[in-house]
């Protein structure tokens, strides 16, 4: 794997806003990319990111299956400030909630390049269908 470079995604506003998510190095489950503002995330708690994880996969006795598995993460955590406390102060914001959308893909690795090119892209299509969009933005279930 080449080194890991700047990620820069659109998000899905009526004017899309481009989010530049800089690689911060590996932690124990892979790769993660912080999304950078100037100079840095005011608090990084509520800093988007990208995490990366690629892996061999194993039986359940240890053996090589001849597979590699791939997962793509991307959390967008909401910030909260809760009431000021007794003194008047203004506490810091914590985390309310995160939303996180999480892709894998496992992978033959006697595949060749255009299968697992047409593999991201299904995937990549798949989020763009009218019925998984409604499922998603309008939480609407799909029958």
């Amino acid at each position: 794997m080449g080194a890991a470079t700047n990620i820069v995604i659109n998000d899905g506003a009526t004017t899309p806003v481009a989010h530049t998510f800089t690689p911060i190095g590996k932690d124990e489950k892979g790769v993660l990319w912080f999304e950078q503002t100037t100079p840095a995330p005011i608090n990084p708690l509520g800093a988007k990111r990208i995490g990366y994880r690629q892996s061999r996969v194993l039986d359940p006795k240890g053996q090589l299956t001849g597979r590699s598995k791939v997962v793509l993460t991307i959390y967008v955590p909401t910030l909260e400030t809760l009431g000021n406390n007794s003194a008047g102060i203004t506490p810091p914001p914590t985390v309310a909630y995160v939303e996180e959308s999480r892709h894998e893909f496992t992978l033959p690795e006697r595949s060749v390049k255009q299968e697992r090119k047409d593999t991201r892209v299904l995937a990549q299509n798949l989020l763009g269908n009218a019925q998984v969009i409604l499922a998603i933005d309008d939480f609407q279930t799909i029958y």
